[in-house]
């Protein structure tokens, strides 16, 4: 096989048609409607107990966000509809230089929700403790995780994703282990609701957008929500944190997904965020390399080959500026001719657009639950993650997705949203703090 040859056959591996992504996308809303019944599905479609938000929540909170690489305190202030971040500390769940690291399993939850609650003590300004007891600021708690919602303030953690493996967490609501760490450091915030970064990010597209019902994170990790009209729990409106990166159904499997599968912490879970998330694309990207180069497709010389191997591959796990955007840099870089640079730009732009059809065919099911199988209504899909804001052209594919689909252009828009896992957070606490009166 010549190397043009091999080069076309991995594009159509990757290649995702309208067809299969309908096909996907109606298995997709069955799967919604089975979890929703509580029947077996791999969307483990968790109750969020937050409803809409009224947009008149005010007041100053703070939150923790704990995603798959950091975790963040911040202070909000929230009024009129708008926001001002008061403070912000961030800190790396693993340090670069091997000091610490709270994502394995040596770690304990005292350790973990300990340095949580050192991060948030920085923020607390002179005078703040000197409200009563119970009487502090309240906080919102962005947990990432699948956890099985009872409540606004009460989840427990079902299973670690995103390769973390902190011990005696599973099981546990952490935000009661994020309140008994606080107390064990004096500090009284209260935390009040404790929510899932996808739901976050909803909230605050609602703040602003009439029609957003869904949101999705595309970053480390990947998960979608959306509102519920008529929750089976309640009868009432409700947020629903699909957990969707765990949707198997019909999914295209390469060569390369299973091995990625193969190896991870839990093979056979998660299998959708495996082909679309940051945390596995940049392997996806390697393994496809390292199948070219073993069939003599890319690279005659053996230094480049080297030089690729001992460049980590970045900006959630594909070179962006190298491989992407700038063949030309590539040569540079690695050595190699420009035929190889280009290459590396197909085989990247191939792994790209497979993850914006994949992702706009469980939306389109998402959407097909929502309006009963016959979509007639404007949608606002709220998105964050670096994979929707920085990898080259990724709104435009999924709008076109997305087109395709509708057959009507731009009656479906995706907005990015900044901060859903911080601002979220806030919000969330907001309308918790606010339910209580």
């Amino acid at each position: 096989m010549t190397q043009n040859t091999y080069l076309d056959s991995f594009r159509k591996t990757f290649e995702i048609s309208t067809e299969k992504m309908l096909e996907i996308a109606y298995g997709f809303r069955q799967a919604m409607e089975a979890g929703l019944q509580g029947q077996e599905s791999p969307l483990k479609m968790l109750p969020s107990f937050i409803e809409r938000p009224s947009g008149n929540e005010e007041g100053v909170f703070y939150t923790v966000d704990m995603g798959g690489t950091n975790v963040r305190s911040t202070k909000f202030k929230l009024s009129n509809r708008g926001f001002e971040r008061l403070g912000e500390v961030k800190s790396r769940l693993k340090d670069p230089d091997g000091n610490y690291d709270y994502t394995n399993e040596n770690t304990s939850a005292e350790m973990l929700f300990d340095f949580f609650a050192k991060n948030t003590e920085k923020l607390i300004q002179q005078g703040e403790q000197q409200a009563s007891l119970g009487e502090g600021p309240k906080l919102g708690h962005t947990f990432s995780f699948p956890s099985r919602q009872v409540g606004i303030n009460e989840a427990y953690l079902i299973e670690w994703t995103k390769e973390i493996k902190v011990a005696g967490v599973v099981g546990n609501n952490p935000n009661k282990l994020l309140k008994e760490a606080l107390q064990r450091h004096n500090i009284d915030i209260e935390p009040v609701a404790i929510l899932n970064d996808t739901v976050g990010t909803l909230l605050v597209a609602q703040y602003t957008h009439e029609n957003a019902d869904i949101g999705v994170i595309m970053g480390t990790g990947y998960n979608s929500c959306y509102l519920e009209g008529k929750h089976p729990l309640t009868g009432k409106e409700m947020i629903v944190n699909m957990e969707a990166g765990n949707f198997n159904i019909k999914l295209p499997l390469t060569k390369y997904d299973i091995e990625i599968d193969k190896r991870s912490v839990i093979p056979g879970a998660q299998l959708l965020e495996k082909m679309v998330s940051g945390y596995y694309i940049g392997e996806i990207a390697t393994l496809i390399i390292e199948d070219f180069y073993a069939n003599k497709a890319i690279f005659d010389d053996t230094d480049s080959m080297n030089k690729f191997r001992s460049k980590k591959i970045e900006i959630d796990s594909l070179d962006v500026e190298n491989y992407i955007l700038y063949p030309e840099r590539t040569t540079h870089v690695l050595g190699c001719s420009l035929d190889d640079a280009m290459k590396l730009k197909d085989i990247s732009k191939s792994i790209v657009l497979r993850t914006a059809r994949l992702v706009v065919a469980t939306l389109f099911g998402t959407l097909l639950h929502i309006e009963d199988n016959e979509i007639k209504n404007e949608h606002v899909i709220a998105v964050d993650g670096t994979i929707f804001e920085k990898m080259p052209n990724v709104p435009e594919l999924m709008q076109q997705a997305m087109d395709e689909l509708t057959r009507s252009p731009n009656k479906i828009v995706f907005k990015l949203v900044k901060d859903g896992s911080g601002l979220g957070a806030a919000i969330a606490a907001a309308v918790a703090e606010a339910k209580s009166y």
